[in-house]
């Protein structure tokens, strides 16, 4: 029995000893593989490194980060290793791998929104979806247009009361989308909204597709009717109210609050036979510092393919534009200057109407160049999906 019990230990120990030996050996085999990799990294693992580092690096430094929502800042991974928040990039890739990188920090309603962005060549590059809808630029046909290729400039804008030089906006300037099938649908928290414009500072603007609320441009009594017509002035109008409703309804961490910037938008008024599509009408008069809003007729008229859209009222203004491809109507920004109770709506034609009259808000948000592209081709099916 002794002699039983003796064996089974020396069988136990043996067992013992194997276990023990292959750890050993696992343990060993993760050390060398481990410094024949240089403990690098995958690119995504680079960037949520550079996340925390400048998450880190502001929590000791928040006097630096930005105050007022859409506003934005930038940290240099440079600067990050320099300040011992992170090693410096090339600790993290292989040596044949040289990359750049830094942090755009932007303020949001409730919150501090941290992207990175990493250059490393050929090899990587975090990718933007302005940059990369800029890769297919068109001068025919349907697609992306270079703004200045399309409009006829008009009289220079001067600056307005406050000093703000009207000709530098950035909703003036940049890349529309033209046609009536254009593969510009991007879905956003989960709705699917159409990409009207990039802008000349690379932001993106928005317009919803299917998710939409209705009301008047505005109800209150107007002393020029004697009538509860409405006034037309877009930054006290119940159409204003509409669409911040909608924006402030939205979760704190929707991507359009995450990913909001801020613009001077174009409320000027427009008349009837007016044939600019410049914006410069519409601009000729800003609400400052908004995240939201409607499209103006510019936006309409440019969205046109068709010669023959010449003013505001032209019904050719809705051929071959997917901002026509509505069945109901639907209100712009821009009022009409034929009297003060009349702006312009978008139905089967386009109309200069009393501001009472129902039609749809289509909210536009103006979102960052921040947007990071994710996967998607743009078509209704197959729609662009960022974070």
């Amino acid at each position: 029995m002794l002699s039983a019990i003796k064996k089974m230990d020396k069988k136990m120990l043996t067992m013992i000893g194997v276990v023990f030996g292959i750890i050993i050996i696992i343990i060993i085999a993760i050390i060398i593989m481990s410094l024949s990799s240089g403990g690098k990294l995958s690119y995504s693992k680079i960037e949520n490194k550079m996340i925390t580092a400048a998450q880190k690096y502001y929590k000791d430094n928040d006097n630096l980060l930005p105050k007022k929502v859409g506003e934005s800042v930038e940290i240099d991974a440079m600067m990050l290793a320099s300040n011992s928040y992170m090693k410096d990039l090339s600790e993290y890739t292989d040596e044949s791998v040289i990359c750049n990188g830094k942090v755009i920090v932007a303020k949001t309603d409730s919150d501090y929104d941290y992207v990175p962005s990493l250059d490393c060549g050929t090899d990587y590059k975090t990718e933007f979806l302005s940059e990369k809808l800029l890769e297919n630029i068109t001068t025919s046909g349907e697609g992306l247009y270079k703004l200045e290729d399309i409009v006829e400039p008009g009289d220079p804008l001067e600056f307005d009361d406050e000093g703000y030089d009207l000709s530098s906006n950035e909703l003036l300037k940049g890349y529309i989308y033209r046609g009536e099938n254009v593969n510009n649908y991007i879905k956003l928290d989960g709705s699917l909204y159409r990409i009207v414009q990039i802008d000349g500072n690379n932001d993106i603007t928005v317009i919803t597709e299917y998710k939409k609320s209705k009301g008047s441009y505005d109800n209150r009594y107007n002393s020029d009717a004697s009538q509860n017509y409405g006034i037309n002035n877009y930054t006290v109008s119940r159409a204003y109210e509409g669409v911040k409703k909608m924006y402030d309804g939205l979760e704190k961490d929707s991507i359009i609050k995450t990913k909001i910037a801020t613009k001077n938008i174009c409320v000027g008024a427009r008349s009837i036979d007016d044939t600019s599509t410049d914006g410069g009408t519409e601009c000729s008069e800003v609400m400052k510092d908004q995240h939201y809003g409607l499209i103006t007729m510019a936006n309409f008229m440019n969205a046109s393919l068709s010669e023959d859209c010449e003013n505001s009222l032209s019904a050719e203004c809705r051929n071959y534009n997917y901002l026509a491809s509505m069945s109901s109507s639907y209100w712009t920004m821009t009022p009409s200057t034929e009297n003060t109770y009349s702006a312009y709506r978008i139905s089967d034609k386009i109309e200069s109407v009393r501001t009472d009259k129902n039609a749809i808000y289509r909210f536009v948000f103006y979102l960052s160049g921040r947007l990071r592209y994710v996967s998607g081709s743009g078509t209704e099916n197959d729609p662009y999906i960022v974070k």
